[in-house]
Formats: C-alpha cells, sequence, structure tokens
C-alpha cells in the first residue's frame, strides 16, 4: 500500500511540474545568445554582426535529409527579404565542415551565411540534439520562435513580414504558395 501512495506522489508531482508553467501565464521572450564562429573563408562572425536585422538561424547537418530539403526555401527568403533588413544565418554541425561545406553551399547556391558550431553554440542555444533546429529573432534578437524538425517557406513568411513590420498582400500569399 505504501508503494501505491509513493508512486501516486511522483505521479502528481510530475503532473504538476509539467502543468505549472502553462499556468503561469505569459513568459519573457529570451535574447538569444550572442556567439563568435568562423565562417568558411576562416573569418570570425557573431550575433551581434547583424544588430538590428530580422534573424534565422538554422542549425543543421550536410548529411541530414530535411536539412538538406529547407535550404531552397532559406535561399529565397534571404533573397526576398535581406533588402529589408532580415537575414539567414546557417550553423553547421558537420564534423569536417570545413571540407563539405564548400561544395554543399556551391551546389545549393546558398546565398547567406555559414558558420561552424561549436559545442558552446550548441549548449547555448539549448543543447541542440536533434536536427533540424530553427530560431527566428526579432530585431532586438529575442527569440520570437523555436522549430525543431523541418520548416518551410509558407511557415515562416508571415513570421519574417510581421517582424519586418511588412504588409500582407494577395501577391504575397500566391508567391508563399508557389504560383
Amino acid at each position: 500500500m505504501k508503494t501505491f501512495k509513493y508512486m501516486m506522489l511522483v505521479i502528481v508531482c510530475l503532473l504538476v511540474l509539467t502543468f505549472m508553467p502553462a499556468c503561469q501565464g505569459k513568459s519573457e521572450v529570451s535574447k538569444a545568445p550572442d556567439f563568435t564562429l568562423l565562417n568558411l573563408a576562416g573569418n570570425t562572425v557573431n550575433l551581434s554582426d547583424f544588430s538590428g536585422k530580422v534573424v534565422l538561424i538554422n542549425f543543421f547537418a550536410t548529411y541530414c535529409p530535411p536539412c538538406r530539403m529547407e535550404v531552397p526555401d532559406f535561399v529565397r527568403l534571404q533573397k526576398e527579404f535581406s533588402p529589408k533588413g532580415f537575414t539567414v544565418i546557417g550553423i553547421s554541425v558537420d564534423n569536417d565542415g570545413e571540407r563539405v561545406l564548400p561544395p554543399f553551399v556551391e551546389r545549393l547556391e546558398i546565398n547567406y551565411p555559414v558558420l561552424l558550431a561549436t559545442t558552446k553554440v550548441l549548449k547555448d542555444y539549448g543543447d541542440i540534439y536533434a536536427l533540424p533546429v530553427t530560431f527566428i529573432l526579432d530585431r532586438e534578437h529575442k527569440i520570437v520562435k523555436k522549430i525543431t524538425g523541418m520548416v518551410n517557406e509558407e511557415e515562416l513568411r508571415p513570421i519574417i513580414k510581421e517582424l519586418l513590420g511588412t504588409t500582407t498582400n494577395q501577391n504575397d500569399k500566391n508567391h508563399a504558395k508557389g504560383k
């Protein structure tokens, strides 16, 4: 009988801990950790270099099929929205990034910065363990959304437009649908 009561107590405690954050109201949006990472040319790049821009950070690997499938959408979003204050930053977790990334970037015509992950940046962004993982940051680099798993242009476009302060018109809706 004592074992049953103990198990019930454990279950109740777990339920309380699970649902407690939902009952506390809206939590404060956290600021994205700054980082210093190397790009493919061997130069250092900091998140703070993109101050005032809406930023999409994508953790990926060249061996990850969903990661590869996202790239064309990121290329289109970068092309369209970079003049308005937006940038995509790809952070590769490939072990041999210096070797495998240049042909990958060239083949997929990546038009945004691609950086090499460190253990520190993976920890700072919440112990990245699954790929792909995408973070969307507002102009103050507060994390607006985190997406684990594949994401597409249609899902990202309204979020980016809202953060950039642009309005949605019918042409944008058609563009997002591939028309």
